[in-house]
């Protein structure tokens, strides 16, 4: 089985996914063999088969008995018409070639109206699982039905050291952690006033760049507003959990930042720049700022770090359980 998405590329909320997707795929029996933009890091990463996701496309496709499209926000065109035309030109091959093709773990959108239109025609005769009520709702309006899954990093293994008991819900002696995004100035500024804020009320305070090249320049901004924001270091999805495990709150723009504390059982609030953002902070019921920031509720919240509500996160895991359950079956594999 192919698996295509955005791996490979340095950034760790899509490793995080893709080690959530490769333990439950291996687990039910299935072994993936995944498109990368660095094969040869996917390899030592996740201990899997991986092809160059351009040169490698065709020989592997060849091989496979089916391609998966997935997971993450793929399909959209809003950041990259170039991205959707890779992915959705991936699909439409598989399909020329007679190969089983499953979407799953995806968002759908934000569409340009050309987009949207490619989109419906590629997607046709697909069977969807995808990871918001909104992607829903938007499968909906083309005309295709859909099953309601969640990111399979929220089943991602723990990293050596980390323990459930090691998660209580609670945690107030430990930093406040703050995961920024390249490229989002009003977010990332309401960011660094929060930690100034926090700073001067002698909070300890955390950062992690989710995609280092794109982040650690947000990274070092929060750093020059608060000197006392530790940057913590992580090159992969075991070492981000371990650089969050402890922290008494999450404020992040990544949706991966919200996604590993639900995974850590850590209470979190998103700055949301995006709809999947927005989506998944919903059904994980937790708080939801947009541009331009509340400064002052943000500060309130935080000083008072409520805990992750368990019910809606223990919801999202049993679906992202259950969306490996349904992946398999749809492939053909015994779960």
């Amino acid at each position: 089985m192919l698996v295509s998405g955005y791996y490979g590329a340095g950034n760790l909320g899509d490793e995080a996914l893709l080690a959530g997707l490769v333990t439950g795929l291996t687990a039910r029996g299935i072994e993936p063999v995944v498109l990368s933009v660095d094969p040869r890091s996917t390899r030592k990463l996740h201990g899997v088969a991986a092809v160059d996701r351009y040169s490698g496309l065709v020989p592997a496709l060849v091989k496979a008995d089916a391609l998966v499209s997935g997971g993450g926000g793929l399909l959209q065109d809003v950041t990259s018409g170039r991205s959707l035309s890779y992915y959705l030109a991936t699909l439409r091959l598989a399909k020329a070639m007679r190969k089983r093709v499953v979407v799953y773990g995806q968002s759908l959108g934000p569409f340009t109206p050309s987009g949207l239109a490619r989109t419906r025609r590629a997607l046709a005769g697909v069977p969807l699982a995808l990871r918001d009520q909104q992607s829903v709702g938007l499968a909906a309006s083309m005309g295709y039905g859909s099953v309601l899954v969640a990111d399979p990093a929220l089943v991602m293994p723990l990293p050596p050291g980390v323990t459930p008991a090691d998660l209580p819900a609670d945690r107030r002696d430990g930093p406040v952690v703050l995961a920024p995004r390249g490229g989002q100035d009003a977010l990332n500024g309401a960011l660094a006033a929060l930690a100034g804020a926090l700073q001067a009320e002698g909070v300890p305070l955390a950062a992690v760049a989710f995609q280092p090249r794109q982040d650690e320049q947000a990274v070092a901004e929060l750093i020059r507003a608060a000197p006392s924001v530790v940057a913590r270091q992580a090159t992969t999805p075991a070492e981000t959990l371990a650089a969050m495990a402890g922290a008494r709150y999450v404020v992040s723009v990544r949706l991966h930042g919200c996604i590993l504390a639900a995974r850590l059982g850590i209470g979190f609030a998103g700055l949301s720049y995006d709809p999947k953002v927005k989506g998944f902070l919903s059904q994980a019921a937790a708080p939801a700022f947009t541009a331009p920031v509340d400064g002052r509720a943000l500060l309130s919240l935080v000083r008072t770090a409520p805990p992750a509500a368990a019910h809606a996160v223990d919801h999202l895991t049993r679906l992202a359980d259950e969306g490996l359950d349904w992946l398999a079956a749809t492939l053909g594999s015994a779960a």
